[in-house]
């Protein structure tokens, strides 16, 4: 397959990722989802992580406090492998341009991540907070696409994210792209 998925993980995947491995669990969604991004690729489907300094400065930020307590300098590596991901072919971006109409500040910048970085998926657990007078519901509380000028967006909860990527090539030129 020579398309590469161009990937934006909302910041509670990169979250469940760290609760997951703290709990003590294996091949969570989310581990799965964060693993494929530091492998970058999901078997043969190459990935591109799509993130910007606005997210990793905010989840620096969360990750100090409960339930996580990380300190400064874990905080510090968790970030900068991210950033690794990101810069090593992925993308970061400086983030939107404040214009996306959802009242939560920090979900807003996710989205307009997502869309200046042109991923082809946005990956978050609290899909409903994404949902906008541009958003075409497919799949009732999993699956839409977000209609930006120059740009669709598919705004997808991970688990269903996890299916598409575990069909076959055929339907993920469908899903994914």
């Amino acid at each position: 397959m020579s398309k590469t998925l161009r990937l934006c993980l909302d910041l509670n995947i990169w979250c469940c990722d760290i609760l997951a491995d703290q709990k003590g669990r294996e091949r969570t969604g989310c581990q799965t989802l964060v693993e494929s991004v530091r492998d970058g690729k999901f078997y043969d489907l190459p990935i591109r992580l799509i993130v910007s300094w606005g997210m990793l400065n905010h989840l620096n930020t969360i990750l100090q406090d409960p339930p996580f307590l990380m300190n400064v300098e874990e905080t510090k590596c968790y970030i900068d492998g991210i950033l690794g991901y990101a810069t090593i072919g992925p993308t970061l971006t400086l983030g939107g341009t404040g214009l996306v109409p959802i009242q939560d500040e920090e979900d807003r910048h996710v989205l307009e991540t997502a869309i200046a970085g042109r991923a082809n998926i946005l990956a978050t657990f609290n899909y409903s907070d994404f949902l906008t007078t541009k958003s075409l519901e497919i799949i009732p509380n999993q699956y839409s696409i977000h209609e930006a000028p120059d740009h669709r967006l598919k705004i997808v909860h991970p688990f269903l994210l996890l299916d598409w990527l575990r069909q076959d090539s055929h339907l993920l030129n469908a899903e994914l792209f």
